[in-house]
């Protein structure tokens, strides 16, 4: 297990080290770019409402210059044979003078583990448009195309923080939902492709707090569950409903 999660991180990382090569080097200025490292432990690993993975634990490293991003996350699983998880995010993001964000992004993500090996792979370029706040409330909206699997999302969502004053920091509360069409949810599947479509939500709740210079520490609540999926035809994952995790970990940004 060890030797084949240690080649799964390996051409991962060869992956970003290339990409890395070939950002052009006007992006970057005089300063050097702003760094955050996180790590934490999930009690689930849950994306668009399925659950992909158990206990795991989960290391992100991201650098952004400016308006352009790429970060790079992993996450293993605490039991074995489970499936294991990472992909290269890379945006670009723009921001009007009133406010309002634009953001797009391409993520490739890299699945070990799948059963019967169905999927390996998935390529999505995605855009996201964040409005101001409309009181306290800030709305969104998200639209991805998933190259590998063929699918589409669309996901609106709206976040909110909440100011703890006597304890020095503030809640982040966050919901969402969508609807996802895939004609392709599992490549490495014997027969015709797996057409799919479901609808997904969730929320979720989490309490950073800063204890020094560069770090934060975070722990947060999550829910999510979703409706009208096929368990053999859509999107690989276990069957389970009213998915409910914590998340706990430390933040480091310099």
């Amino acid at each position: 297990m060890a030797s084949g999660f240690m080649s799964f991180i390996s051409s991962v990382s060869a992956c970003l080290r290339a990409t890395l090569c070939v950002i052009p080097l006007g992006l970057w200025a005089n300063e050097l770019p702003e760094w955050q490292v996180d790590a934490h432990y999930a009690s689930r690993v849950v994306f668009r409402g399925i659950e992909q993975a158990g206990p795991s634990a989960q290391g992100e490293v991201k650098f952004t210059r400016e308006n352009f991003s790429v970060g790079w996350q992993a996450s293993q699983p605490l039991k074995r044979r489970a499936i294991r998880l990472a992909n290269l995010h890379l945006a670009y993001d723009w921001q009007s003078a009133s406010g309002f964000n634009l953001e797009i992004s391409m993520v490739n993500r890299w699945f070990s583990g799948v059963p019967s090996d169905e999927v390996h792979r998935a390529l999505e370029i995605g855009l996201a448009a964040i409005f101001s706040p409309i009181e306290g409330f800030t709305p969104s909206v998200m639209y991805s195309h998933d190259a590998s699997l063929c699918a589409d999302t669309a996901q609106v969502g709206v976040a909110r923080s909440i100011a703890l004053t006597q304890l020095g920091t503030f809640i982040e509360l966050a919901a969402v939902a969508g609807l996802v069409s895939g004609d392709n949810w599992r490549p490495g599947a014997l027969g015709t492709q797996r057409h799919d479509n479901y609808g997904y939500w969730g929320g979720s709740a989490q309490v950073p707090y800063r204890i020094g210079l560069h770090t934060t520490v975070a722990v947060g609540v999550h829910y999510a569950d979703t409706t009208g999926r096929s368990a053999l035809n859509g999107p690989f994952g276990r069957a389970n409903q009213h998915n409910l995790w914590i998340t706990c970990g430390v933040n480091l940004d310099f």
